[in-house]
């Protein structure tokens, strides 16, 4: 099977889809983020209650990738917004870009959001606990977190293993 062409896609949505997948963002919480609530030094995001669904305000440790992406947007700032227009306003959609990007790389039935479905079905796939699962997504209870509970590699024979340790 052939891989299809992908164009380059512009830097802002390449920035976007990079901060999702390593952050687990909500699109309205990265659309709003502001620089006054990035602090690349010390490698962490705050997403404000006014953006955050659940009204909760949370800070959000970066990963290299999502730093790398973080440092592209400064140097294409203009602005008080990490994602804006040339004339510093506030960008307010990246749907369009977004699903022509899709449809050239052949994706189908593939929304933004499911961008934030990955980076939770990474995490566990991967072995992270769902209770940092759950806080790094801003859930506000455990029950929507459990629904990437069956992609815990090894759940229950490591669970009986432990009791090997006792015995």
């Amino acid at each position: 099977m052939a891989i299809p062409y992908i164009s380059p896609v512009s830097p802002s949505l390449r920035d976007f889809i990079t901060l999702a997948l390593n952050t687990g963002c909500r699109k309205n919480e990265l659309l709003h983020l502001e620089w006054r609530n990035v602090v690349l030094e010390h490698r962490f995001v705050i997403i404000q209650p006014e953006t955050a669904k659940n009204r909760k305000r949370r800070i959000l440790p970066l990963n290299q990738k999502a730093t790398s992406a973080l440092e592209n947007r400064q140097r294409q700032q203009n602005g008080e917004w990490v994602f804006n227009n040339p004339d510093g306003t506030r960008l307010e959609s990246l749907d369009y870009r977004f699903r022509k990007a899709r449809q050239k790389a052949g994706i189908e039935d593939f929304r933004i959001h499911d961008l934030r479905h990955t980076f939770a079905s990474w995490l566990v796939s991967e072995g992270v606990d769902l209770i940092k699962v759950r806080d790094l997504l801003g859930h506000s209870s455990i029950t929507m977190t459990e629904r990437y509970a069956h992609l815990i590699p090894n759940r229950l024979e490591a669970a009986v293993a432990v009791l090997d340790r006792l015995l």
